[in-house]
């Protein structure tokens, strides 16, 4: 079943040739070099300066020829995932919708976005949908409600609890079944506050264009820039839901390698069905309460020695996050990122799991050493402390930039030891899982 594909791909079957606990202490050294080095030399904020980057004709031109294919190619392969879930063989290690669901959609996308800027408004089969009901005139531009902002953080929740809660969420008829119900939401939103209602009311839509904000090339109107990566952060202000997917994002990648842990399955015991659900869904939401307490925890003692609101704080650091997501989305999922996008290669030859070999590749098999399994595992260690350390850069421009000198080191002091919290149980979760 794909899902145990998904619990099997957690961490890596590479070994790192030093133990966990040196590794960690190597990892914190690092964060406190950076600290101590961005204090010393980092007065002002720089970030800013660099967000906007340098326009690129040829990048431009590229997306403007081939976002047509691309839009056309990506909703072909949403009505082909669509259909082969209801109508193809209901079997998730059969089936093509499970693993382009959970793999190539969900995996696959978060660690591209963060390299190739918000490509997911292009391959967004909803905002293709969106285009062609705008063409029509049959959109409205109602005032989009405040209240309509949080179905992207409950979109997070439900996407999660359907990937590693619910005992048959790898059901290729019930994942079908989800995406139509979620269609037609997104569709009536469209339809009432227009197309661009997607970028606030889209779980993935929002979710996409967070992490994108880190990555090194990113549009401006219709033209596309490069830029320094991590700029994309230096001004931002997340609204509060936006800022609540990301923490049910990181807490969903945290309980996803400690629900793969040794210590979860003797905690657990052998529970299954609903039983088993439940227990995973308490883990599921302790996981994003922790996340969440411990980072509203270094606003509080930042608000408290600036005299600042803490929620107006936890909007304007909440950026920070997006390079710890993608740390630790590197981290827990890139093996099996590379794995299974062969399985999902091998699956168009048999979308329905009919016995087809419409491509000549229904026969394949995964190939595990496609890369060197311990050069991943290097890879995925250091994403983790890489994307701690990038943490600790743009929470530390933001800080120089809100507060005054004296204040903006003394500021991060909590931060900074909520990142170094982070990096540690990422790392355990990685090679522990």
């Amino acid at each position: 079943m794909i899902l145990d594909a998904l619990g099997h791909g957690l961490g890596s079957r590479g070994d790192l040739p030093i133990p966990l606990w040196q590794f960690a202490w190597a990892g914190t050294a690092a964060l406190v070099i950076s600290f101590l080095a961005l204090g010393a030399s980092w007065r002002q904020p720089k970030l800013t300066y660099l967000e906007k980057g340098q326009s690129s004709l040829f990048l431009t031109r590229i997306v403007k020829v081939c976002e047509p294919i691309f839009r056309t190619l990506s909703m072909g392969l949403f009505l082909l995932v669509l259909v082969a879930g209801i109508f193809g063989t209901n079997d998730s290690g059969q089936n093509l919708n499970p693993v382009t669901v959970y793999v190539i959609f969900w995996v696959v996308l978060q660690i591209l976005v963060c390299f190739f800027g918000d490509i997911w408004r292009i391959l967004s089969p909803f905002d293709t949908i969106a285009l062609l009901l705008e063409r029509r005139n049959l959109t409205n531009s109602n005032e989009i409600p405040g209240w309509s902002h949080w179905l992207a953080p409950v979109g997070a929740f439900c996407f999660l609890f359907f990937e590693l809660i619910h005992p048959s969420g790898d059901s290729p008829f019930f994942l079908s079944i989800g995406m139509v119900v979620y269609s037609v939401c997104l569709i009536a939103g469209v339809i009432f506050w227009g197309r661009e209602w997607l970028q606030v009311g889209d779980t993935f839509a929002v979710h996409f264009r967070l992490l994108s904000q880190m990555a090194p090339i990113h549009s401006v109107k219709k033209s596309v820039h490069l830029r320094v990566p991590l700029s994309g952060l230096s001004s931002s202000r997340f609204t509060s839901a936006e800022v609540a997917t990301l923490f049910i994002v990181l807490g969903g990648v945290t309980f996803d390698g400690f629900g793969e842990s040794e210590m979860w399955r003797d905690f657990v015991g052998p529970k299954a069905g609903w039983a088993n659900a439940a227990v995973r869904l308490f883990g599921l939401v302790d996981s994003i309460a922790v996340i969440t307490l411990l980072f509203l925890i270094s606003v509080r003692f930042m608000a408290n020695l600036t005299g600042q609101k803490p929620n107006d704080l936890v909007k304007i650091f909440a950026p920070l996050l997006v390079p710890i997501v993608f740390g630790y989305t590197l981290a827990h999922y890139l093996q099996l990122a590379i794995d299974e996008s062969q399985t999902f290669i091998f699956q168009l030859s048999d979308p329905f799991g009919k016995g087809w070999n419409l491509f000549g590749g229904s026969d394949g098999r995964i190939n595990f050493n496609l890369f060197n399994p311990n050069a991943i595992a290097w890879v995925q260690a250091i994403g983790v402390v890489i994307g701690h350390i990038a943490g600790v850069v743009v929470a530390h421009d933001r800080a120089v930039g809100a507060f005054p000198e004296r204040e903006a080191v003394r500021s991060q002091y909590v931060m900074f030891l909520v990142m170094v919290i982070y990096s540690v149980l990422g790392l355990w979760l990685l090679l522990n899982a």
